[in-house]
């Protein structure tokens, strides 16, 4: 029985599966925006998370097993698991592809090249340039400071690459920018 209709177990199975990966897709992304500091977007989830657990566990735990218990208790605890495990792979899938990031860029220039700064400028890239010297190498290069949306990541790499391959590249994310020039869509 499956709120009170009669249902057999590769139903109870499916329905256990698609709950788990709604419910750990959600809590995936509610840990991310809890990460980011909205607390509301992240109650809400946590709602909706909450009841369809209820749910998959109600179907799970009231299903009567009666033909065998321990191979159906192990195949409903296996797509239990496969939808937890699903749902987590597909909520950060998820909170990547739709939830912006802001990123700062240093970029340590393996020496100084104006080309690159020039390429930035051209693609639509505000940067901060600091001249600096390494511990080892005593040549002056540059310091860049990038701040982008972690979408315009791979372009800014590609940038890089392109004109100094040997440069060192640090990547964090931003919690807070103010003010400042930023790129909104790299072509």
């Amino acid at each position: 029985m499956f709120f009170g209709v009669e249902v057999d177990l590769w139903f109870v199975c499916i329905i256990v599966v698609l709950g788990r990966i709604v419910d750990m897709g959600l809590a995936t992304i509610r840990t991310v925006f809890v990460v980011k500091g909205k607390s509301g977007l992240a109650a809400t989830l946590g709602f909706v998370e909450a009841f369809f657990w209820f749910v998959v566990v109600k179907a799970a735990l009231d299903f009567n097993i009666s033909l065998s218990p321990v191979v159906g208790t192990f195949l409903i605890a296996t797509v239990y698991s496969l939808g937890f495990a699903l749902g987590t792979y597909l909520g950060g899938l998820f909170s990547k592809r739709f939830i912006k990031v802001n990123v700062k860029v240093q970029i340590v220039l393996s020496n100084k090249n104006d080309e690159v700064v020039e390429e930035l400028q051209n693609n639509g890239f505000g940067a901060t340039i600091l001249t600096a010297k390494g511990a080892k190498e005593k040549h002056e290069t540059y310091l860049i400071f990038v701040e982008t949306d972690s979408k315009n990541l791979a372009k800014l790499k590609q940038i890089i690459d392109k004109k100094d391959p040997r440069a060192f590249i640090s990547v964090n994310e931003s919690r807070n920018v103010y003010n400042g020039y930023f790129v909104r869509n790299v072509k």
